[in-house]
């Protein structure tokens, strides 16, 4: 099958989230244009029937959309999935809860992407660590014990932020218990802090750079947490193949991975740079002070935004 040419932006539309999540995003692409010719195609996951969707599509023909019907499956599978049908030269995955803030927002990236030697691009980066986490929440040596507040403090903040998108109740002590050894068991894939990688909320990859990286299933959040930031992760993978992972601000500046604290774009500052938002975000621009101490802790460690880090200590 021959492959189409140019960019297609791959927008993930989860069914539970409702019609009124979904027509934010199409509100917030009306307003802030890509900036740059592409196709959208819309991911529909989760869907019962084609006939459930038609609101959606309705919602957006003006858009002139391409729609793709997956069963469920987690962001990053359905993302694969997706350009394995679409076959297109680049593409952007933004998920369900992403809104462009800004005109010309994916021409920003586009332009990035196109550089000699780049070979991923995002909205935001981190260098957050699921397995340094563990460590410090469980008393354990920890990058983390310097520089966060006390355990009680942060977990609950974490806590708070989960359930906030999970949307669900506490879970009981023993699916508590099994999540946890499920948890030990695999946070042998994540590297210990920090661990540079792409969020993988706005991400941009060329159909030949995505050929070359290895796509482990994704079954479970924690298959979808090492595949963002584990030893193989995406941006690992891609730096093997001696090419960049970068963050671009909404400027269109592009940051390498040790300067990704200061492009102002994700848990930092006031998020100044921000080129795409998301429900996390939101979190962290609407926290007070002790939830922003905590999210910048938590994804830059002692380079921590000094305004808000030192607030507990």
């Amino acid at each position: 099958m021959a492959r189409a040419q140019g960019l297609c932006l791959v927008h993930l539309v989860w069914a539970p989230l409702g019609l009124d999540a979904f027509r934010d995003f199409a509100e917030a692409l009306r307003r802030n244009p890509p900036g740059v010719e592409c196709s959208l195609a819309l991911a529909m996951n989760g869907f019962a029937s084609q006939a459930d969707a038609e609101p959606y599509l309705e919602e957006v023909a003006d858009l002139a959309p391409e729609a793709l019907f997956f069963a469920g499956g987690l962001d990053l599978e359905v993302y694969f999935a997706a350009a394995r049908r679409l076959r297109h030269d680049r593409y952007c995955f933004i998920n369900s809860y992403s809104r462009p803030l800004v005109e010309g927002w994916l021409a920003r990236l586009d332009a990035v992407l196109c550089r000699p030697g780049v070979g991923v691009v995002g909205a935001t980066g981190s260098w957050a660590s699921a397995r340094s986490w563990m460590a410090y929440s469980l008393g354990l040596p920890s990058v983390y014990s310097r520089v966060l507040p006390p355990r009680d403090i942060a977990r609950a903040q974490l806590l708070a932020i989960e359930l906030e998108h999970a949307g669900t109740g506490r879970r009981s002590t023993a699916e508590s218990l099994r999540a946890r050894w499920a948890t030990l068991r695999q946070l042998r894939e994540v590297e210990r802090f920090p661990a540079h990688h792409l969020r993988t909320n706005a991400f941009l990859i060329s159909a030949a750079t995505l050929g070359r990286v290895r796509l482990r299933p994704v079954r479970s959040k924690l298959d979808a947490y090492a595949l963002e930031h584990g030893r193989h992760s995406i941006t690992r993978q891609v730096q093997q193949l001696g090419l960049q992972a970068l963050v671009v601000d909404r400027w269109g500046a592009a940051y390498d991975p040790p300067c990704w604290d200061r492009s102002g774009t994700f848990w930092q500052g006031d998020q100044e740079g921000l080129l795409v938002a998301d429900n996390r975000t939101l979190a962290y621009e609407r926290g007070d002070v002790v939830r922003r101490c905590v999210l910048a802790g938590y994804a830059w460690g002692s380079q921590a935004d000094a305004q808000v880090g030192s607030v507990l200590r």
